[in-house]
């Protein structure tokens, strides 16, 4: 896979290599006429762009130093500006301005700061400007500014964005990828080909070896890696992991398990590290300008919610952010950020801030002067650290969606806590904590290779991604483990803590509670099955006795839902937890988002809904939510068939397996009967822990199992590919439906076997 991604990614540079980008309508800029604090200049208007991706100072760029840096071009002749384009460093913006005297300038387009790391492209057409000077200047994410490529046209070419020839640079990042696809076509090769004894396999380890010192090094030369680095060693990991895995379940015997275990320990410990951006901060602090570990995008959410969960409830933060921030910088005044849009949690609906402005002004009586002033000082830290507009930006986002059993820790972590750096990075370590206590309990429960390959699973799926991960937040990967735990309590027979460990996180997320409702499957078919056999009064009696673990782990989730429930509602009262998260849930639920996954997501996907097909109709992009949500209703029936299918065959793969795979197999209904945010997914993670460690033996049905989920992840990379977050989110949901499938069909399919061999089917 990864060797056909190569090819594929060098096909596409080859192409534009050819020159694809040219067209009539594009206008010709020539040498600026005048710059200032513009190094390298030319680089703007020389008809090539870097890699996407690539360093912000590469060799095609031209670095901006300062914000008053600027250049000047002259058309010849006043021209129609329709398009434009423009490849410069990710978190920067570029302001193009144009003139047709050379001395009074309007803007024409603000290139914003975008997603990925590097310099990346940005794009905009129906411009319908016209000038002859156009005068370019930038606005830094950070004291790094760089543009590789400016490119304007009269009218909007056919092929868009435009296809711009590459400048192909070996970066120290492109060598250390070329390394790494080495070292993972060595490494599947001796996993899978090896012999003990052979000296053959002497030599193919050795190669593997030395393949992946010479990837290490090309690692540690580029550091900090960018964010192709990351995405493609994410499908090395799941790719070396998945070639270990089939050779041990299909081939064990003339293995070398000591040695196939260590590769795949390294995929595992390689695999958490792409997940921890292999320690460098994928943030930054605007007010320290370097980069920061703490992710103030989630953290300026959740702290505020839970912290202030009694002033501000579920609808209150983004109010409450707005006012705060006027005060300390505005004046108390909202009209200079009057046009800016945010949410109404109330709704789920964009306004502005001059519609919101009486409910702005009255958040603040929901405090006394003591906490609003607290309020301010925490908030302070947020607009400075992430810089004003990255703060008013998120002003778009959904609010914090947790339930008041989510709320509860948090609250007491957070009640007394200041918000500023050190807080946020000592509370960041309770996720990556919590999963090494699941990696631990998994390796007791189900053994040493089950738990690593999860570890690969955890670090190697993209599904999380939506311009970051949630490393560096706090208590987001809670509700995932305590899912693993209460398998691992399943499989070893402590029923009652696995009903406590399921029930808490199904009051944290609510719909982990499909975990504990399959469990009722596997005990369904045994108790069918044996009063169908007409039993003796004995033998009914232990038929009967099967739903003995139903009722200790039912007594767990009964002892833990009464707690957590008491607790929330005694600490914030009912209204303003279950009774406010309910209502907030449900809008969260049923509203189109671009970065949901699942069935429901790509059957309701019509392009004619997409953003730019609007557009291009002439009609407001921000149709596209209320139509898809039309297009949602009128194939609900296609849903609910999908539902009835998937549903089906859970049922059967569930025939014949133990209560700890029945858990897992609920779980991979997640994405089947919700509309879950991409990030939930995460929790594909456990996957693997269906079929291990069968005491019958059940090793090639769990390595077809592991495999299936570890393809999968390969698969996620190629979502860098498809230009849009909504297409990669698209392309996803497709990838987990059908590995779904795959994964549901191995139990079914070696239940058929069986029952076929032994004479019963």
């Amino acid at each position: 896979m990864s060797g056909i991604r190569l090819g594929f990614i060098w096909l596409l540079l080859l192409a534009a290599g050819c020159g694809w980008g040219s067209a009539e309508e594009r206008i010709t800029l020539g040498a600026p006429i005048e710059s200032a604090g513009v190094r390298n200049v030319e680089r703007i208007s020389d008809g090539q762009r870097a890699m996407n991706g690539a360093p912000w100072n590469s060799r095609s760029v031209a670095v901006f130093e300062g914000d008053r840096a600027f250049v000047l071009f002259d058309l010849g002749d006043v021209k129609p500006i329709d398009a434009a384009y423009a490849q410069g460093d990710n978190n920067d913006r570029f302001v193009i301005e144009v003139s047709v005297d050379g001395q009074r300038f309007s803007k024409l387009w603000t290139a914003p700061a975008v997603g990925g790391s590097g310099l990346r492209a940005r794009s905009h057409k129906n411009l319908g400007g016209s000038g002859r000077f156009v005068r370019v200047s930038a606005i830094g994410g950070d004291r790094w500014i760089s543009l590789s490529e400016l490119q304007l046209f009269t009218a909007t070419p056919p092929i868009w964005p435009p296809l711009v020839p590459i400048d192909i640079e070996m970066t120290a990042s492109l060598w250390a990828r070329l390394a790494l696809l080495v070292f993972a076509a060595l490494a599947i090769v001796a996993a899978l080909f090896h012999r003990t004894g052979s000296r053959r396999s002497v030599a193919l380890w050795a190669l593997a070896g030395a393949s992946a010192i010479a990837a290490l090094y090309a690692l540690v030369a580029s550091w900090p890696v960018d964010t192709p680095y990351i995405d493609l060693a994410r499908a090395v990991a799941a790719a070396v992991a998945c070639a270990v895995v089939l050779r041990l379940g299909f081939r064990p015997k003339s293995a070398q398990k000591p040695v196939s275990m260590a590769l795949l320990a390294a995929m595992a410990a390689f695999s958490v590290l792409t997940f921890y951006n292999f320690g460098h901060p994928q943030f930054y602090d605007a007010a320290q300008r370097k980069p920061t570990y703490v992710h103030t995008w989630d953290m300026r959410v959740y702290f505020p919610a839970v912290k202030y969960a009694h002033e501000l409830g579920y609808d209150g933060v983004y109010l409450a952010s707005v006012k705060a921030y006027a005060e300390e910088r505005l004046g108390d005044s909202l009209d200079p950020i009057g046009d800016i849009r945010l949410r109404d949690l109330r709704d789920y609906e964009m306004r502005t801030v001059r519609e919101l402005s009486d409910e702005i002004h009255a958040v603040k009586d929901r405090f006394t002067p003591e906490r609003w002033n607290e309020f301010r000082r925490d908030m302070s830290y947020f607009w400075k650290a992430m810089g004003r507009s990255a703060y008013l930006d998120s002003l778009r986002d959904h609010g914090g969606n947790a339930t008041p059993a989510w709320l509860l820790p948090a609250y007491w972590i957070f009640r007394t806590a200041d918000a500023n750096e050190s807080t946020f990075l000592w509370t960041a370590l309770l996720d990556p904590l919590l999963l090494l206590l699941f990696f631990l309990v998994a390796w007791r429960s189900f053994g040493l290779q089950t738990a690593l390959v999860c570890m690969v699973a955890y670090g190697a799926t993209s599904v999380y991604q939506f311009g970051s991960n949630w490393g560096g937040s706090t208590l987001r990967s809670d509700w995932m483990v305590l899912i693993g735990l209460g398998v691992c309590a399943l499989k070893s027979r402590h029923l009652m803590l696995a009903g406590m460990l399921l029930g808490w996180t199904a009051m944290i997320r609510a719909f982990p509670a499909l975990a504990l409702a399959f469990l009722a499957v596997p005990v369904g078919w045994k108790l069918i099955e044996a009063l169908r056999a007409s039993p003796t009064e004995g033998e009914s009696k232990r038929a009967w006795a099967e739903l003995v673990p139903l009722f200790k782990i039912g007594a767990g989730v009964v002892v833990i839902v009464i707690a957590l429930g008491a607790l929330s509602t005694a600490t914030f009262g009912w209204d303003k937890s279950w009774g406010a998260w309910s209502q907030k849930i449900s809008m969260h639920a049923n509203r189109p988002n671009v970065n949901h996954l699942g069935l429901t997501a790509l059957v309701s996907f019509d392009p004619d809904n997409l953003w730019n097909n609007l557009r291009k109709r002439g009609e407001n992009p921000e149709l596209w939510g209320p139509r898809t949500a039309q297009t949602m209703r009128d194939r609900r029936w296609i849903i609910i068939a999908g539902m009835i299918l998937y549903t089906a065959l859970a049922v059967l793969a569930c025939r014949g397996l133990r209560l700890s795979d029945a858990a897992v197999v609920g779980t991979m209904m997640i994405p089947i009967y919700f509309y879950p945010s991409n990030y939930y997914m995460h929790i594909l993670f456990v996957w693997p822990l269906m079929l291990a460690a069968w005491r019958g033996g059940r090793d090639r049905e769990w390595a077809l199992a592991t495999s299936t989920v570890l393809l999968a992840c390969v698969l996620q990379a190629f979502g860098w590919l498809i230009p849009g977050n909504y297409g990669q989110f698209l392309f996803w949901s497709g990838t987990l439906l059908v590995a779904i499938v795959v994964l549901l069909l191995i139990p079914i399919q070696s239940d058929r076997r069986r029952r076929a061999t032994s004479g019963t089917a």
